[in-house]
């Protein structure tokens, strides 16, 4: 299983790119997150000039990438959800660079009203419950939420369900 899940804040604005043969937008940027420490680990690693926050490079793809690319900037909390995913490529010097990113499947925005326009969280395009979720970054399969809810059975008994009378109830 490679599932991840971040929340911290952005070290640098969103850099949002387009492919050139797809149009895909992608947008890169690295989450600040602190690391679990207790109040006196946490006190001594700064007394000895030592990290205690992780730099997580990230990447974003499609509607996903934009939306982060117009409402993020350096310093704004986020809540991410998604995967692992590592590779290589050689540099101008001829020499491996390995590198290890979190692919962006969903996210949250994180910050009150007052510090960020739009805040709460995103989902799609439905401004009721706004977490954003991205399906499928490879085919653009966005799908709006709000049909998922449409059904009036609030407990899944479909359209059959007998009526329970109040008095049989246990409690």
């Amino acid at each position: 299983m490679n599932n991840v899940s971040l929340m911290g804040r952005l070290t640098r604005d969103p850099e949002v790119r387009y492919s050139a043969n797809t149009q895909l937008a992608n947008a890169r940027f690295s989450v600040a997150v602190d690391r679990r420490l207790s109040k006196e680990k946490r006190m001594e690693a700064e007394n000895n000039n030592q990290p205690t926050a992780d730099f997580i490079n990230c990447v974003a793809f499609g509607r996903t990438a934009e939306v982060i690319g117009q409402y993020f900037h350096k310093g704004n909390r986020i809540a991410i959800t998604g995967h692992i995913q590592t590779g290589s490529y050689e540099n101008q010097q001829g020499q491996r660079i390995y590198t290890t990113d979190v692919i962006v499947d969903q996210f949250d925005f994180v910050e009150s009203s007052n510090s960020q326009p739009n805040s709460g969280s995103y989902q799609g395009y439905n401004n009721n419950n706004q977490s954003f979720n991205n399906n499928s970054f490879q085919n653009n399969n966005f799908q709006n939420s709000n049909d998922i809810h449409k059904s009036n059975d609030d407990f899944g008994m479909g359209d059959n369900a007998v009526p329970t009378d109040i008095d049989e109830l246990p409690f």
